[in-house]
């Protein structure tokens, strides 16, 4: 449901820096970059994932979710990634850019970690209490 709403900002976000006037073309292809990952986000809030990640069968849905999810992650890569090595930013930004950057990294990378051991941190933590 929260997909709706924020895909809705991120598309309006993104179609408002592709209008700015005499913009360079790093700032048009980010804007663009900003609407996939809104309309990525809608694509991955209408097909929900399996109820179980690690089935050797994915359904469709789970299928459509997992390229919006591609789409969502590389969108928001790039585009700061885009905005650290432009000179149309202040220094700011750039450093600002590549911090977010950075993080998307690091976590995506942390991500991997339950996706090896097939496990889910919050269902772990569940049961554990259900056996306190």
């Amino acid at each position: 449901m929260n997909n709706y709403p924020l895909g809705i900002l991120f598309f309006l976000f993104g179609l408002h820096i592709i209008q700015i006037e005499q913009a360079p073309v790093v700032l048009t292809i980010i804007g663009v970059l900003i609407i996939i990952h809104g309309i990525g986000t809608w694509v991955a809030g209408y097909f929900p994932m399996d109820a179980d990640p690690y089935t050797k069968t994915p359904s469709l849905e789970c299928q459509i979710h997992s390229w919006a999810g591609m789409f969502m992650l590389f969108s928001l890569l790039i585009a700061p990634l885009l905005s650290t090595f432009s000179s149309y930013f202040s220094i700011e930004f750039r450093l600002f850019s590549t911090a977010c950057l950075l993080a998307s990294i690091y976590f995506t990378v942390t991500l991997k970690k339950p996706t090896r051991k097939k496990s889910t941190p919050a269902c772990t933590n569940v049961s554990a209490m259900e056996h306190s």
